[in-house]
C-alpha cells in the first residue's frame, strides 16, 4: 500500500530516528488482519531507503494507547554501516537537538526475500522539495504513492485544517491567561509528536496543549483544540475526533486529569486575525461514546452540551 508519514529525531539519551505513520494511514493498518499487535513476528518489516533495499529489519510499534504506529529506524549506537539510513540519520542529527518532523512518502508491502514473503517499509521521497541523503528529489511525474497521498489530503485538509493552527494559537493564549505562570506552564505540542514532558508521554496522552502544575509537578489539564466554520452563531457543534484523541481522553480520565475539548466556532477564517469577538468558544469537559459516528469519529453532541463563551478581542 502507498503510505505517508513523518521522520522524527528524538534527541534523548539514545538519539533515535523514528518513522511515524500518518494517522489516517495508521487507522488503515489497524484493520489489516496480517498485523497482530500481540505477535512480534507479524509486525517486523525490512527498512528500505531510496534505492537501498532491505537495510535491516525492525519492528512496527502499534500503540494500544492511541492510533499511533511508529518504528525506530536506528539510534546513535546502531546507525553505522546502514548505508542510506546512516546518511539519513546523520543529516537529521545535524539539524539540531529537536528538529521539526520531516514528511515523507513510501510504500508498505509484502515482497519475496529469499525463501519467504516479508514486509518491506520503503521510504521513497520527501513530501516537500528538500531531499535528504538517500532519497530522490520529487519527480515531475508523480509516482503512485504521491497520487495516493494527494487524494488523502483532499479528504482531510479542508477549511477545518486551515483554521487548525490559528485556533491552537488562540487556545494557547487563552490557556496561558487561565493558567498563568509561574504556577502553571502551558505546553503547546505544535508540530511535535508528543508532549515536552516525559511524565505525560508515559501515561500515553496526546493533546494540543498540556497544562503543567509547576508546584505539584503534575499535569493539571489537557486541552484538545477544534475549529468549526458555521453559518450563524449558536450553531450545533460538530467536530472530528480521531481514534488517538478518543483514547487519550480515556487515558486522562483514568489518570484523574481533566481532558477538555475546546471548539471554536467561526464565521470567517479572518476572524482569528481581526475579529476574535465574532468567535464563540464551546468547552466540553466530558465526551460520550454515544456522540461518535462509528464510521469516522465525527462528534455531534447537540446544542445543549458544552459551555459557550463569547470572546473579547
Amino acid at each position: 500500500m502507498d503510505i505517508s508519514g513523518t521522520l522524527h529525531f528524538y534527541s534523548g539519551e539514545r538519539k533515535e530516528l523514528f518513522f511515524v505513520f500518518d494517522d489516517d494511514v495508521a487507522q488503515q493498518l489497524y484493520s489489516i488482519a496480517e498485523f497482530n499487535i500481540s505477535d512480534l513476528n507479524s509486525r517486523r518489516a525490512y527498512i528500505s531507503v531510496g534505492a537501498d533495499r532491505f537495510i535491516h529489519r525492525r519492528t512496527l510499534s502499534f500503540s494500544r494507547k492511541q492510533t499511533e504506529i511508529k518504528v525506530s529506524l536506528c539510534a546513535l549506537s546502531s546507525k553505522d554501516g546502514l548505508g542510506a539510513l546512516t546518511a539519513l540519520y546523520d543529516w537529521f542529527a545535524a539539524r539540531g537537538t529537536h528538529p521539526a518532523p520531516f514528511a515523507v512518502l513510501g510504500k508498505l508491502r509484502k515482497v519475496r526475500l529469499e525463501e519467504e514473503r516479508v514486509w518491506e517499509l520503503s521510504i521513497t521521497e520527501p513530501v516537500d522539495l528538500v531531499a535528504p541523503p538517500g532519497l530522490s528529489r520529487r519527480l515531475k511525474a508523480a509516482p503512485r504513492e504521491r497520487i495516493s497521498y494527494t487524494h488523502r489530503r483532499q479528504f482531510i485538509q479542508r477549511d477545518l485544517a486551515e483554521a487548525g493552527r490559528p485556533a491552537e494559537e488562540l487556545a494557547l493564549a487563552l490557556a496561558q491567561s487561565d493558567f498563568p505562570t509561574p504556577e502553571y506552564s502551558c505546553l503547546w505540542r505544535g508540530e511535535f509528536l508528543d508532549s515536552e514532558r516525559i511524565e505525560i508521554r508515559k501515561i500515553g496522552v496526546i493533546a494540543d496543549i498540556d497544562v503543567w502544575n509547576v508546584e505539584n509537578n503534575a499535569p493539571e489539564a489537557f486541552i484538545e483544540v477544534k475549529a468549526q466554520k458555521v453559518s450563524h452563531r449558536g450553531a450545533d457543534p460538530i467536530f472530528y475526533l480521531s481514534t488517538g484523541e478518543w483514547r487519550s481522553y480515556q487515558r486522562a480520565r483514568t489518570a484523574n486529569v481533566p481532558y477538555q475539548v475546546w471548539l471554536f466556532q467561526y464565521l470567517d477564517l479572518d476572524d482569528f486575525r481581526s475579529a476574535i469577538h465574532q468567535i464563540e468558544l464551546i468547552v466540553f469537559n466530558d465526551l460520550s461514546a454515544d456522540w461518535l459516528d462509528p464510521d469516522g469519529y465525527l462528534v455531534k453532541p447537540g446544542a445543549t452540551f458544552g459551555e459557550r463563551y463569547s470572546l473579547i478581542s
